[in-house]
């Protein structure tokens, strides 16, 4: 839908009044012409994602970016590139002067490895971070195994204002870990 007061373009996910605890997710992609013609996308660099603390299974995360991405609206303009990865275990991620930090880590509390991204320069202290949580197959020994994409959960803390480049950067970087197993082979 188009958000007046924000002259946006918005994809919304929100959750059904039954879904207590689901995260709220919605696009935003300001309108480069508000006041002539028809809607016409400023470049992702304007993007944001906006998120209300809760949870959402990341097959639905991934069909919703699907969406976003096939819409046509996301408009590669190229001014500001996401500087990181996911190749330490503590990551400082800089876009557009802004600083955000990663981190990836064993959690033996909720048996899963989880990815973590929060800003560290904020003015707001509320605490607002998201992570991903791939739950463990043999949380009592050996190597990580991670389960099916099906189990996997991202999960928002706070109410909080990611760019898009951003919020999209750290997804891409999860699903290319290798940690993101879309289907389990069959045991036989």
């Amino acid at each position: 839908m188009y958000l007046l007061p924000d002259d946006a373009w918005a994809y919304e996910m929100t959750p059904a009044a039954r879904d207590r605890g689901r995260m709220s997710l919605i696009v935003l992609i300001p309108d480069a012409t508000p006041d002539d013609g028809p809607f016409t996308p400023k470049g992702s660099t304007h993007a944001r994602v906006v998120l209300e603390e809760g949870n959402l299974p990341w097959p639905v995360l991934s069909r919703f970016l699907q969406s976003v991405d096939s819409s046509g609206d996301i408009v590669d303009d190229e001014l500001g590139e996401v500087v990181g990865d996911l190749s330490l275990s503590c990551n400082t991620w800089r876009f557009a002067g802004r600083s955000f930090e990663v981190n990836s880590y064993y959690r033996c509390d909720h048996d899963c490895w989880c990815y973590e991204i929060y800003e560290t320069n904020s003015a707001n202290s509320n605490n607002e971070y998201l992570e991903v949580r791939i739950p463990d197959l043999q949380p009592v020994g050996g190597s990580f195994a991670p389960a099916a994409a099906a189990q996997v959960m991202m999960r928002a803390q706070g109410s909080w204002l990611v760019p898009w480049p951003v919020f999209r950067h750290f997804v891409n970087a999860i699903s290319s870990s290798g940690d993101i197993i879309e289907d389990l082979p069959a045991r036989g």
